[in-house]
């Protein structure tokens, strides 16, 4: 007679989280906050003496990390903090950008009256936080209401990675008050065609946001002192010119249409 038992490896426990969950998201916060910089070397046994665990949730902890691309697992090296080369930052933001969209558009047809409420308060929010760790918590929570009423749990998934690897960046890069200024403009601009359930407006808005938000990366480089040649979407449709680096890291110029090194887009072509 076929055994029916309940085989309790099946479930996980109630109301807690695995511990080495919680290790990982404990070292990838202080990644992605500064408190570990690129290159910084880990150990089992050093942190798991800190974190008051043993050393198998952290070697658990470390394997997802780099699958994730935070570390660098070598043999005989061990494990150290991983830095992001420009082209794998200006990769994110290239796949960002789509993925991104389909979420506005998604959201644009489940969102309620009490989730455009809650964008707006955010964006109020966003207008008094006068810190830049505060003006991340916001950003973080305004993409989040639009990730859960795209209600795409693999499309979400995606979005997160994302984010972290680009707010890690963003880190080490800071953001200027012009930049804060022009976040707020575009999160508005993403509320309002959200509000008016317009799904291709909303995606077109998202876009423009991470269009936006890759040209003041790119900025950000020593040397470039004002932004590349990336233009947004407007109502009728433009195209979208992004610079993307070369193989080496290093951005090239634009140099017409016919360069090898300039990616030309056509986003928010209006039908």
């Amino acid at each position: 007679m076929k055994d029916t038992s309940l085989d309790r490896s099946a479930i996980g426990s109630i109301g807690r989280r695995p511990l080495s969950e919680r290790v990982c998201d404990a070292l990838k916060a202080a990644i992605i906050n500064g408190a570990l910089p690129p290159d910084t070397k880990l150990t089992e046994t050093e942190v798991a003496r800190k974190m008051a665990v043993s050393p198998t949730p952290v070697r658990e902890a470390f394997r997802r990390l780099a699958a994730e691309g935070f570390v660098a697992i070598a043999p005989w090296r061990g494990v150290r903090v991983q830095g992001f080369s420009e082209r794998e930052i200006a990769e994110t933001y290239q796949c960002r950008e789509p993925l991104e969209g389909l979420a506005g558009r998604l959201a644009a047809a489940n969102i309620d009256a009490a989730g455009i409420e809650n964008l707006r308060a955010l964006l109020a929010a966003e207008r008094k936080a006068r810190t830049g760790s505060a003006v991340e918590e916001l950003n973080t929570a305004f993409h989040a209401v639009i990730y859960s009423y795209a209600r795409n749990s693999k499309l979400t998934s995606l979005l997160v990675l994302f984010h972290d690897i680009i707010l890690r960046d963003r880190v080490l890069t800071g953001h200027s008050p012009r930049r804060r200024h022009e976040i707020q403009a575009e999160h508005t601009r993403m509320a309002d065609a959200l509000a008016a359930r317009d799904g291709e407006a909303a995606e077109q808005a998202c876009r423009f946001h991470v269009q936006q938000a890759f040209a003041y990366r790119l900025a950000q480089r020593p040397g470039h002192g004002k932004r590349p040649p990336l233009r947004g979407v407007s109502d009728t449709g433009r195209e979208a010119v992004v610079v993307m680096p070369d193989r080496d890291g290093a951005p090239g110029e634009d140099t017409g249409a016919s360069s090898s090194r300039t990616r030309r887009n056509r986003v928010g072509r209006s039908k």
